[in-house]
């Protein structure tokens, strides 16, 4: 890891469920926490500075985005939508916040990918961060977007991106499917913390606690210093018969994103 203090972090989506998660993590990496969200947020600590804008509004965002020097990005559309909405959440809002990050001097942004960049992957293949997306729906297509602009601004502009491909993030496992993609708060915040201090260029790294069914083979996270504490096997007994019913969900990691409106026969899935 790197030992360069940040002096501004900008948190956007941060009055979203994840976004109150992270900031009490997020804190003691820095000296000034800038809570960006569309909807009214509260600062809770001396450090954080609360600002309500749209990421459709360019010059509020280049606002407050100056002087920052890492950004955490968990503002968006976060389920399927029509491409009207995703479009406007996911894609030109993205445009907008690299761009200003670029022109604001940003150093680094960690960002919400999700894993339906590759929810269309059998639940049988293990999967690392090279592997190619393979989006389950409009929204993960936003999110292969996201992940493929990140790559661009990294390499060409000089802006490090560290996408996190998230599973399901939440104080305890709810089903089968989380057995293997679930991720505790905890272990989320120490991996949002990686990719604010870790050297690297561009990376693609999971989201998941240590869950022993785990598809996602995630040896880079491990390397830049991920060591999650927490793990859904204790869960196993009593969720591993929680299943949808849905054969063509339980056969894709996307489950039922992947199952949604799917109609191609020609996929053997059964």
């Amino acid at each position: 890891m790197t030992e360069t203090a940040l002096r501004t972090i900008a948190l956007t989506g941060a009055a979203g469920r994840i976004g109150r998660t992270l900031r009490p993590h997020l804190l003691p990496l820095c000296s000034e926490l800038r809570l960006l969200d569309v909807a009214a947020v509260q600062s809770e600590d001396s450090r954080e500075t609360a600002l309500q804008l749209d990421l459709a509004d360019r010059e509020a965002l280049q606002h407050a985005l100056q002087g920052c020097e890492a950004v955490v990005h968990f503002a968006g559309y976060p389920r399927e939508a029509g491409w009207d909405t995703l479009l406007a959440a996911n894609v030109v809002g993205v445009v907008n916040l690299w761009e200003a990050a670029h022109a604001a001097g940003v150093q680094r942004i960690v960002y919400a990918s999700s894993n339906h960049a590759v929810g269309l992957y059998p639940r049988s293949q293990k999967i690392d961060g090279a592997a190619p997306p393979l989006p389950d729906s409009r929204y993960g297509v936003s999110k292969v977007f996201m992940e493929a602009l990140a790559a661009m601004y990294a390499i060409k502009h000089g802006v490090r991106g560290f996408g996190l491909r998230i599973g399901h993030c939440s104080a305890a496992p709810a089903d089968a499917r989380a057995l293997s993609h679930w991720i505790h708060p905890e272990d989320l915040a120490q991996l949002v913390a990686v990719g604010l201090t870790a050297d690297y260029v561009h990376e693609i790294v999971y989201g998941a606690s240590a869950n022993s069914r785990s598809w996602w083979a995630d040896e880079r996270a491990r390397t830049l210093g991920y060591r999650p504490v927490h793990s859904a096997d204790p869960h196993t007994a009593a969720l591993e018969a929680v299943q949808s019913g849905d054969p063509v969900a339980e056969h894709f990691q996307g489950g039922s994103f992947a199952a949604a409106g799917f109609d191609n026969a020609r996929t053997p899935v059964l």
